[in-house]
């Protein structure tokens, strides 16, 4: 019953536009909202399946799904002086951030003539985009949003749910000798910790702290601050489950970020990433975001 009427309330506002189609169409307003962090498009794939919309292609890089072209079945107007119909599909771009995601949500219309069909992602027939959406279609997306946000909010784990957080002791950033100027690992490094402490993922020993207990360590003991069994009793002596390790390697022009968590109680590297960086003072931050990102991803 509800389908027949959204059906009826569509093609009596179709058929008075089908003259005056410009001015019933008013400039689309994406829907944006935050969802959980490191949200896989497979995730937001079964969620919008669970709302009955077909996912045509995921695109991980870029963070782009569309869903499968409908034909929404409504005469509207003329496509090269033939009957035409509307299609429509979604368009979610995920912007990936440390601590959630932002996604932004659009619907993308088609006027084709009527006998377009579908073939995978393309439309086969003569169709050319509509500019913007009739107010129908804008409060169908408004709706999408809505739902499409309450299904994700609740993959968000609750407090009481959630595994204490690790605690992360983050050793300065290693590079080449000459490749920063002095002083600039330990700057980054700070930037590091604080990135990885807004993820909520960790809690991160404050930097001056593991300097602190190296310098302490080192009065005592010759061994190198960097040697695996002196990470392990640092990590112990300032409280810490897991250690970050962090190196700047430059390729050519390129610079390339590595990191390697490793487990203190058992022994082991938990996970290691690296990402490709600039190799400018003003790019390496940028780059330590993305590996940020990894690493939330790896946990």
């Amino acid at each position: 019953m509800q389908s027949s009427r959204r059906f009826l309330i569509a093609s009596l506002l179709l058929v008075a536009c089908a003259a005056t189609i410009p001015a019933c169409v008013h400039t689309q307003r994406a829907v944006r909202f935050n969802g959980p962090a490191a949200l896989a498009l497979e995730v937001l794939a079964r969620e919008l399946t669970a709302l009955g919309l077909q996912t045509a292609s995921m695109h991980e890089q870029s963070g782009v799904l569309r869903t499968q072209w409908e034909d929404l079945g409504f005469l509207y107007g003329q496509e090269v002086k033939q009957e035409s119909t509307l299609f429509r599909r979604y368009l979610v771009v995920i912007h990936r951030r440390p601590a959630d995601s932002g996604l932004t949500l659009r619907a993308e219309v088609q006027v084709c003539q009527v006998g377009t069909r579908v073939e995978a992602e393309r439309l086969v027939g003569r169709c050319s985009a509509l500019p913007g959406l009739i107010e129908l279609h804008q409060s169908e997306l408004d709706e999408l949003g809505r739902q499409l946000k309450a299904a994700l909010s609740r993959l968000r784990p609750s407090p009481e749910a959630s595994p204490p957080a690790t605690v992360l002791a983050v050793f300065e950033l290693q590079a080449p000798l000459g490749l920063l100027p002095e002083g600039v690992a330990a700057n980054l490094t700070d930037y590091l910790v604080s990135k990885l402490a807004g993820t909520g993922r960790f809690q991160v020993v404050p930097g001056e702290t593991v300097r602190q207990a190296i310098r302490d360590r080192q009065r005592d003991s010759y061994k190198k601050a960097y040697g695996t069994e002196f990470q392990i009793e640092l990590g112990r002596a300032v409280a810490a489950n897991q250690l970050l390790s962090t190196q700047l390697l430059a390729t050519g022009k390129a610079c390339i970020l590595s990191a390697s968590l490793y487990n203190i109680a058992s022994e082991t590297t938990q996970a290691a990433v690296t990402v490709e960086s600039g190799c400018a003072l003003e790019e390496l931050p940028e780059g330590l975001d993305r590996l940020v990102l990894k690493l939330v991803d790896a946990q």
